[in-house]
Order: structure tokens, then C-alpha cells, then sequence
């Protein structure tokens, strides 16, 4: 009877051992999936400083260029490239839209679809119709988004955006901000950002790359 007890607590404890170590072994193949995944997109040309970022899982509300209220997760709901400016910008917003326009259809001939975003950085200026027609003239699926001078804050806080209003608001007056694009996909948020050397075939190239793999 002992001995028929000593065998079942020995098989108990070789089950227990058996699950340990398909649970360890499966913490570590995930492990090496993730990292493995990294590498790849690694290999995209990617800007790892993105890590930096705050944390795009985080909701914020913005107003459409159409007037209705819209959150991260109906804005972003396909992978997407945002752009923060002001319709006034005289000449750095309008050849980076351009070029972003440019990436956009170079890749729907290729049937892969990305959004172009606009967000503005000088609500006071960009009413509705102001940025519908900038949006318009750049990219007919370009979506133009304003917004409460808090909730534009979140989302520059978001992406370490800069601007900065002149003291003097009287005039045409010029807003120095910072001019990234960011590239940005529903489920896994910011993934990398582009900067105003990088030409149309870099910017569609990496994009590319950054879905195949995370598609694969």
C-alpha cells in the first residue's frame, strides 16, 4: 500500500515537473519570437528611440475636420502617417504633406492603404473649413484634426511634439514646431517616425518592411 502510495506521489510530481517545464519552455520560445520579431523590424531601418514615447495606448479625443468628436482608437484604425503643422505654415508643412501624399499613393499602387493624418498645432487659426480644404489639396483621404488646446497638448505630449506661439499673435504670424512624421499601426501604437531627409521611396520602403514583418 505504501508503495503503491510513493508511485502516485512520484508520478504527481513528475506531472507537476512535465508542466513546469512546457510553461518555461513556452515563456522562452515566446522570448525568442518577440526578440526575434525585433530584430526583423530592426532591419526595417526603424528609429529605436521610439521606445522613448510615451505610451500610445492611452486615449485622447480630437475634432475631426467633418466637426464630430473622435477617439485614438476610431482615428487610428488602419496603419497611418501623422503629421503635426498649421495650414499658415508657409513653405516646411506643405512640401512634408506633399511628400507624405506621395508615400501614400506610391503604396496604395501596391495595394497596401495607410491614412494620412494632419493635426494642428494652432487651433486658434485652423478652423474646420480652413483645414478641410488644406487637407483636400494635399490628399483626398487626408483627414484634418483639431481640437481643445489640452487635448492637442496630450497628444504632443504623446509623440514629444514642439511648437511654440510667437509672443506676438497679431499678423501672419510663423509657429516654430518640430517636423516628424509618425508612423503608427492600430494595435501596437507608435512605430517608428520619419524626419524631413528621408525621401518618398526611404519613408515607403520602411513601411514596407515594418508590415510584412509584422504580418509574417
Amino acid at each position: 500500500m505504501l508503495k503503491k502510495y510513493h508511485i502516485k506521489n512520484l508520478n504527481n510530481i513528475i506531472i507537476l515537473i512535465t508542466i513546469i517545464f512546457i510553461f518555461l519552455m513556452s515563456v522562452i520560445f515566446v522570448k525568442y519570437l518577440d526578440n526575434n520579431k525585433n530584430f526583423e523590424l530592426a532591419a526595417c531601418g526603424i528609429n529605436t528611440s521610439v521606445k522613448s514615447f510615451k505610451s500610445f495606448n492611452e486615449d485622447f479625443n480630437l475634432i475631426h475636420e467633418d466637426g464630430f468628436l473622435i477617439s485614438r482608437e476610431q482615428l487610428i484604425d488602419q496603419p497611418s502617417l501623422i503629421y503635426f503643422g498649421y495650414t499658415y505654415c508657409p513653405d516646411i508643412c506643405p512640401f512634408d504633406l506633399m511628400r507624405n501624399a506621395q508615400v501614400v499613393e506610391l503604396l496604395k499602387n501596391e495595394n497596401i492603404k495607410i491614412k494620412p493624418i494632419f493635426i494642428t498645432l494652432d487651433p486658434k487659426r485652423d478652423t474646420l473649413k480652413t483645414l478641410k480644404e488644406y487637407t483636400d489639396f494635399h490628399h483626398n483621404d487626408m483627414i484634418g484634426l483639431t481640437g481643445s488646446e489640452n487635448n492637442i497638448q496630450k497628444i504632443k505630449d504623446i509623440f514629444m511634439v514642439y511648437s511654440q506661439m510667437p509672443n506676438d499673435l497679431s499678423g501672419d504670424y510663423i509657429l516654430n514646431h518640430s517636423t516628424f512624421t509618425y508612423f503608427v499601426l492600430p494595435e501596437i501604437g507608435l512605430t517608428t517616425y520619419f524626419t524631413r531627409k528621408d525621401k518618398v521611396k526611404k519613408i515607403s520602403d520602411t513601411v514596407k518592411c515594418i508590415l510584412k514583418n509584422i504580418n509574417s
